[in-house]
């Protein structure tokens, strides 16, 4: 079952976990994909923007503070863990470490919206004991930008797929007609020709 259909048929205890379970680095389940999900969700009237919004925002929130507290608690030992090495190896710690003790806020404002950087960044966050409050103020933000653009793109999308939709219904009928028309043209034209050339035999 893929994010669509899990979404649809859980609504939005389904969006939610799948939100966790994308923020914390499951594979197969993109957060961007997820949210775009749920735009498209939205435009089909499948489930309602506002609770949709607010349960996206929330999962959003959770699944990038654990996190962030997986590395506050864990500390540079989660570097040498193989299972976070994937995540973060010890090579790209020591790098982006330089980077994030000088620009943690720029930094974090672009892992939000930077595929791929997000969970780095804010291990990182943890493990250089970013203040919560620090923490909480920029992912909120952050995660309101990336929440605005991925759902607005998935309601636009559904909408563009809904006129096509409709569309093609339309060319449907159009076509049902003109072949309607056309059939009706032959029988006008053939009884004609039936009619005069019995008035000529006669």
């Amino acid at each position: 079952m893929d994010s669509y259909s899990f979404i649809a048929k859980f609504s939005y205890p389904g969006l939610f976990i799948l939100l966790i379970l994308g923020g914390i680095g499951v594979p197969f389940f993109p957060e961007d994909l997820i949210l775009i999900a749920c735009g498209m969700l939205i435009s089909f009237d499948i489930i309602q923007p506002v609770p949709a919004v607010i349960t996206s925002y929330v999962g959003l929130l959770i699944s990038d503070f654990l996190l962030y507290y997986s590395g506050r608690k864990f500390g540079r030992r989660i570097v040498l863990n193989k299972r976070f090495s994937k995540i973060l190896s010890p090579s790209r710690f020591y790098f982006l470490e330089q980077k994030f003790i000088r620009h943690s806020t720029l930094i974090m404002l672009l892992a939000r919206l930077l595929i791929g950087f997000r969970a780095q960044a804010f291990i990182l966050a943890g493990i250089t004991r970013v203040s919560v409050r620090k923490f909480l103020l920029i992912d909120a933000f952050g995660s309101a930008v990336v929440l605005s653009i991925m759902v607005s793109a998935g309601f636009i999308g559904g909408k563009f797929l809904e006129n096509i939709k409709k569309g093609m219904i339309f060319m449907e009928y159009l076509v049902g007609l003109v072949i309607l028309a056309l059939i009706v043209a032959l029988i006008v034209y053939y009884s004609y020709r039936f009619i005069n050339k019995n008035k000529i035999e006669k």
